[in-house]
């Protein structure tokens, strides 16, 4: 910066003002494009300082992106103002990155929404690959399993808020109603009875509050984003509130756990493990004298807050476009009744067990992960090294976009991919058949640390649920809009539909 001063200096002899401000931002520019790494990938021109950030904030981003890797290439670089960020179109190059090469690609970068509201990243989420973060994804697992995470045990609690969820349907009676908080109550309920211990009535104050700072949350766009990465724009009235409510959710959520983590500290029986919160208190107290431990009481409370968060939204998302893809497709949802009760019946429970007998309703949840894809350019990674990929170097911690959009809606693997087609995931005897390409979870060291009870959950409430019920779309009403919401997550639009009860 010492340069600087003298260009100043002596342009204050020589030049007018607005010569000397001209001659200020060619020199800022040089100077930031003389320190970006070389041998990036390529990518599009942005604008001076923000990038790339006013071309993603027309339209839904991740649609632009895949745009972009027609030109660019399936591994190429945008700007997000100062930041690079390389983004990894399709399956071969992500499944290549995120597996093959997957210590290189799994770390977290240390962006401004990280810094605003995680700024020691701990937790599980936001951890950069480590051993703090290897340390606590292997316990929180362990600990999950002792109380019947990925077990059919934990299907009693699902069913449990089946019937629950059930109930508050069959109050709507013959009216139309938006199915969605209704869904998230279920859905969060199943996480609170496993990190509490306990679940909420609906109507609880306290889960409202919770509920309501979630959905505060998730609804967070794009232009609220642009002021945590311009912490300057903060000050301009509208972009401020952005920033202000993701502090708000992490406060109100953050608020109960510590007093949920209190209460249990206090009831605390090591012979009685209650639940994730009661996990993480033994272990702590176990390593009481060890001073190098991440078992900490702040690093407890974020991992809680990851499991929370994670859980409430990503499957209640899922739940909501499957759904709205039911409403809109009369037919499929027919047919999925149809085996319902060829293999349950109109009282038999759901389990998991059964999944092998629907192989129709397994193609229809595969299909509904594909085209709402949920989180379209997945979470994004870092690189926990330099890194050399596709003849490109990619530095240490520079943030990496995998966009799963390109892949879920690859016209070369998916002809039509718009088109709503459970048929993709049947053979020709009618019977399931996987294909790797759809990975709502993410892939590699990194994929979701709760994808077999969301799995668990998206079987056995979607199942539970069509064998007593059928939704229709309001009688007059218009056909709801597929295209979704560009939030942190990609959701449906509201919608409204009827639910008429079944013998």
């Amino acid at each position: 910066m010492s340069i600087l001063l003298e260009v100043l200096t002596s342009a204050r002899h020589y030049a007018d003002i607005p010569t000397t401000m001209a001659a200020t931002c060619v020199f800022l520019l040089t100077y930031l494009y003389l320190q970006r790494p070389k041998n990036l990938p390529p990518g599009p021109r942005g604008w001076p300082l923000l990038g790339n950030i006013t071309m993603l904030a027309k339209g839904h981003r991740f649609l632009t992106m895949t745009e972009w890797a027609k030109t660019y290439g399936p591994v190429y670089r945008i700007q997000l103002g100062r930041r690079t960020v390389v983004v990894l179109s399709g399956y071969d190059v992500m499944h290549e990155a995120l597996v093959k090469r997957g210590e290189d690609f799994s770390s977290r970068p240390n962006d401004p929404v990280t810094k605003l509201i995680n700024p020691q990243r701990l937790g599980i989420i936001s951890a950069p690959f480590g051993t703090p973060w290897k340390e606590h994804r292997k316990f929180t697992l362990m600990s999950l399993r002792e109380f019947g995470f990925g077990k059919r045990s934990l299907e009693g609690k699902i069913l449990e808020e089946s019937v629950a969820l059930q109930a508050e349907i069959m109050k709507m009676g013959n009216k139309p109603f938006n199915i969605r908080r209704m869904v998230q109550n279920a859905v969060t309920n199943v996480i609170c009875s496993i990190v509490f211990g306990s679940r909420f009535e609906y109507n609880d104050d306290k889960f409202t509050r919770l509920m309501d700072a979630l959905d505060r949350g998730l609804s967070f766009n794009f232009f609220g984003q642009i002021a945590v990465f311009f912490p300057i724009l903060r000050r301009v009235p509208g972009l401020g509130q952005g920033p202000q409510i993701m502090l708000d959710l992490m406060g109100t959520i953050r608020a109960y756990l510590r007093e949920e983590m209190d209460s249990h500290k206090k009831t605390f029986d090591s012979n009685d493990i209650r639940d994730l919160i009661d996990s993480y208190v033994r272990e702590t107290k176990s390593r009481e004298k060890d001073d190098e431990t991440t078992f900490t009481d702040g690093y407890t409370e974020m991992v809680l807050f990851d499991m929370f968060v994670a859980g409430a939204e990503t499957t209640s998302t899922t739940l909501y476009w499957a759904f709205l893809y039911m409403i809109l497709n009369p037919d499929i949802q027919a047919k999925v009744q149809e085996e319902i009760h060829s293999v349950l019946g109109y009282d038999k429970p759901p389990s998991t067990a059964h999944r092998a007998q629907m192989p129709y309703t397994e193609a229809v949840l595969t299909e509904v992960a594909r085209i709402g894809t949920i989180l379209p350019t997945s979470v994004t990674r870092a690189t926990s090294r330099d890194t050399s990929f596709h003849g490109y170097n990619i530095p240490e911690g520079t943030a990496v976009l995998p966009n799963l959009w390109s892949v879920h809606h690859d016209p070369q693997h998916f002809p039509n991919p718009g088109k709503f087609d459970p048929g993709r995931f049947l053979d020709a005897q009618g019977q399931y058949q996987r294909d790797d390409h759809v990975m709502p979870f993410g892939l590699g060291p990194r994929i979701c640390l709760g994808k077999q009870l969301a799995e668990m959950e998206l079987f056995v409430f979607f199942t539970s649920l069509l064998q007593h019920f059928t939704f229709n779309l309001p009688q007059g009403a218009a056909k709801p809009t597929t295209t979704g919401i560009n939030g942190i997550t990609h959701s449906p639009k509201n919608f409204e539909l009827v639910a008429e009860p079944l013998a």
